[in-house]
């Protein structure tokens, strides 16, 4: 059984979350074959894991570049734009059912359109100055035309691509990745399955809508692209799979339909993680935060509780564990103010490590992520033992009920807070951490969710 993998900007190019699960997907199902095909800013980005031995093919896809010189395309044109016109306007009304006569057109042996048509074509210019007359009047047409160049050509450009030969086709998101499954689901008629670590669209929304990189009307540009993209995933994926029941509603809402949806968690390899903590602890705390150092991690938040509890607890130690060279501009902001606080004597930069030499030693886990969906560090210190303080994102806040304290993100004095609350009362931060420690063992053993997701390959290959 072969099934082909699509990641979008994660495995094997970057490490950490979802990156992470993917590697343990394919090292933990050796008898399946799995083609990668990821979605990458340039085509040319190198590995950052040890490929398994039973990934047989490699094809990364570039989103850059102008489209490829004009192909040949037969037939009558007129129809098909009135055919893309439609297709678009039943897009405003969230209907999706006419994406395969699309796509159908515009690539393939039997398209009618071709990209140079896309981009080049009179009928173009006229679907274009109507859409723009009808959502973006009061800016320039050259504005519009510019969001909607930069919003359609790598998608058309995906349309041209070849699709690798599999069985079952497995995207880890909707966006591009997701679009490209869908298209393999279409072409080759084999089935399709979606496994949504984050709400891609939410998280799109996020960048969008805070950044400045785009204004005005483009921003909604942009947005309806990835909620259409989303909707064409769902609607022909044969599974759709979330972490949590709070994702799954995301997805209902988005436009998934319920008898497709299913929740499976992350998980971890509950035996290497299981009991570590030391029981006879000395008594000077120690306080780690394991992750990449990126914004997204809010590591300086972690810095400036730090500064708190070591006014409470001037014994602390404190270790940031993950990899620095993500950003190495942000590392730079952290290690400044770590200077700037007086910190440097007791906190320290240990770069990548492997966890399970240092949980041991910690008395508290802390997460203070602005971002995430079900961290697996949380999962793993649970499993381990060790007592955690957490920001309120994602799934954190059913992850860890009731035992510890979840706090707002970017709050440095509340997870101090919290954190000394922890730190203050040992002997109920052992029992809660023996509850949590079960929970951890019977919910999120790998062993059993990845032999779901072969249960799972069995039976849509068998389709």
């Amino acid at each position: 059984m072969r099934v082909c993998l699509v990641c979008e900007g994660s495995y094997p190019i970057a490490v950490g979350g979802v990156a992470e699960w993917t590697h343990r997907l394919i090292r933990r199902l050796p008898e399946v074959e799995f083609v990668l095909w990821t979605v990458t800013p340039t085509g040319r980005e190198e590995a950052k894991y040890d490929l398994p031995p039973n990934v047989v093919a490699w094809k990364r896809v570039s989103l850059e570049g102008e489209p490829p010189p004009e192909l040949p395309a037969v037939g009558d044109r007129i129809e098909v734009w009135n055919e893309i016109t439609r297709f678009h306007l039943e897009m405003l009304d969230h209907r999706m059912s006419r994406f395969a006569r699309v796509q159908e057109l515009v690539s393939g042996p039997r398209r009618r359109l071709n990209l140079h048509h896309l981009v080049r074509d009179e009928q173009s210019w006229r679907l274009l100055s109507f859409f723009h007359q009808s959502n973006d009047a009061v800016h320039p047409f050259s504005e519009y035309y510019w969001g909607w160049y930069a919003t359609h050509v790598p998608m058309l450009k995906l349309l041209e691509e070849p699709v690798p030969q599999a069985d079952v086709y497995h995207a880890t998101c909707t966006g591009y990745a997701g679009f490209l499954a869908s298209l393999a689901k279409l072409r080759t008629g084999r089935p399709m399955l979606l496994t949504e670590h984050g709400i891609y669209v939410r998280e799109r929304e996020i960048e969008i809508y805070s950044g400045e990189t785009v204004k005005g009307y483009q921003k909604q540009m942009w947005s309806n692209l990835f909620r259409s993209l989303a909707r064409i995933c769902y609607d022909q994926a044969d599974l759709i799979i979330s972490l949590s029941e709070r994702n799954r509603n995301h997805q209902l809402s988005l436009g998934a339909a319920p008898e497709k949806t299913r929740v499976i968690p992350n998980g971890i390899e509950v035996e290497n993680f299981h009991g570590l903590r030391q029981a006879d602890r000395i008594p000077v705390p120690q306080i780690g935060l394991v992750g990449r150092v990126v914004p997204v991690k809010d590591v300086r938040t972690f810095i400036m509780a730090a500064r708190i509890l070591k006014n409470r607890f001037p014994t602390a130690r404190f270790w940031v564990v993950g990899p620095t060279d993500e950003d190495p501009v942000y590392f730079e902001r952290c290690r400044d103010l770590v200077n700037q606080l007086e910190l440097a004597d007791c906190l320290d930069f240990l770069g990548r490590q492997d966890v399970r030499t240092v949980y041991p030693s910690l008395d508290l886990l802390m997460l203070t992520s602005l971002k995430e969906e079900q961290p697996l560090v949380l999962i793993e210190a649970m499993c381990a033992g060790i007592p955690v303080v957490a920001t309120d994102v994602g799934d954190v806040r059913d992850l860890l009920a009731p035992e510890w304290p979840v706090v707002p993100p970017k709050d440095p004095e509340a997870l101090a807070k919290a954190a000394s609350e922890v730190l203050s009362n040992p002997e109920q931060s052992r029992r809660l951490a023996e509850q949590a420690r079960q929970r951890a063992l019977q919910r999120y053993n790998i062993h059993k969710l990845i032999e779901e997701y072969g249960s799972l390959y069995r039976r849509l290959a068998a389709a």
